[in-house]
């Protein structure tokens, strides 16, 4: 596929200016899908794109020439994204997630990320390094397997193990990219062109100010910063995190149905008397069932961020914070039950590269498999919930 001039809005950056720039850029992206994957990162031409275009703004402080944007345009924002290539929603929603810690760290910390022009975050929250206590912060080692666009990013977030007064504590830190050493071992079947590669550290100084400890990401609880009053940064963290990973989802769903239906019109059904695939009850029933799917999908998407919203003007309940997950388990499987269906319709002639149904079709089932996403463990979070019994994670 011949990939289509860029053309961007040159409206004043606002929140929907960004959306209308990135609907812009569909064509753009999907056409770029297949380099992506071979590329195995984000392409070069597109990380411009949506620098130009606000997207790494969004989640940054408005006084620090941020967009604090609603979380259902967040969402549609990287719902688009991935209607056009799922890889690059997957890093963008991993950075727009990591541009948030701007607003929860202490100033000093802050700060620093802030000053770093277009600044982009990225990491993750599992705690397989080591944080030694030292004068003003931390000494850092470990490894991390799982660094989300890492490479595109100029602060990597590393969670450790570390004692805060004598008690074993998972902390996040947050280091230069340049610090750490970025390993190329992303090679994946799905979602290729994330660049998730392993990252290493050893001996990192990270200063206080740049670190938080893990438990108050889940309550919401944060030291006192610059940004205390501010309701856009006192929701916890980490269900903002699990609503962030449902869009990339919807927007699958969204792709592939435009795939299916550009396909549709000259296609037949091979070894029967239909010339027109279109006029076959078969197809009428398949194309009906992944419709349904993928409005079923965009209605628990709506319900996610009136979620978030209603949390902006009180501290979420547990409740909320399980049906975050539940909901967020709703959307991947009504997204993959769409694509799916559309796969299944295709016919065989679709699984060539060439064809963008297959990388949605990968890609849903690849992204379905996160630990965050899976939904038997959101459906038995959910359940658990509403028989009474206490969580069984830690990831809420």
């Amino acid at each position: 596929m011949a990939v289509p001039a860029t053309t961007i809005s040159t409206l004043p950056l606002t929140p929907e200016a960004v959306l209308q720039r990135v609907n812009e850029l569909v064509p753009v992206l999907r056409a770029r899908a297949r380099e992506t994957e071979k590329l195995r990162r984000m392409h070069p031409d597109t990380l411009r794109d949506l620098t130009d275009a606000g997207v790494f703004k969004l989640t940054l402080p408005a006084d620090a020439g941020g967009l604090e944007a609603d979380l259902s345009l967040i969402s549609e924002v990287l719902a688009q994204i991935a209607r056009g290539c799922p890889s690059t929603s997957w890093v963008t929603s991993l950075i727009t997630g990591g541009n948030f810690w701007t607003g929860i760290l202490a100033d000093e910390g802050a700060a620093e990320l802030l000053a770093t022009p277009d600044v982009r975050v990225s990491g993750l929250l599992a705690p397989t390094g080591k944080a030694m206590p030292v004068e003003g912060g931390y000494s850092v080692s470990g490894t991390w397997l799982w660094n989300t666009g890492g490479v595109h990013s100029h602060w990597v977030i590393l969670a450790c193990m570390t004692e805060i007064d004598e008690v074993p504590t998972p902390i996040a830190a947050i280091a230069r990219s340049e610090e750490v050493e970025h390993h190329d071992t992303w090679d994946a079947a799905g979602m290729a062109g994330t660049a998730t590669n392993k990252i290493t550290a050893t001996d990192v100084f990270v200063p206080a100010a740049r670190t938080i400890a893990i438990p108050g990401l889940a309550s919401g609880v944060y030291q006192q910063r610059r940004y205390a009053d501010d309701p856009y940064y006192n929701v916890p963290a980490l269900m903002f995190f699990t609503l962030l990973s449902a869009p990339t989802m919807l927007g699958m769903a969204r792709g592939a149905m435009d795939a299916y239906m550009e396909k549709l019109p000259g296609r037949a059904i091979t070894y029967t008397n239909y010339a027109k695939a279109a006029e076959a009850p078969l197809t009428h029933h398949q194309l009906a069932h992944a419709q349904f799917d993928l409005e079923i999908a965009e209605m628990y998407m709506s319900r996610l961020c009136t979620l978030f919203d209603e949390a902006l003007g009180r501290a979420p309940s547990i409740a909320d914070r399980v049906r975050a997950r539940a909901w967020l388990g709703q959307v991947a499987t009504h997204a993959r039950a769409c694509v799916n269906q559309l796969f299944e319709a295709s016919g065989a002639s679709q699984i060539q590269h060439s064809s963008d149904i297959q990388r949605y079709f990968r890609d849903v089932n690849a992204l379905n498999l996160h630990a965050l996403i899976q939904p038997t463990s959101s459906d038995e979070l959910y359940g658990r919930h509403l028989v009474g019994l206490e969580p069984n994670t830690t990831l809420l």
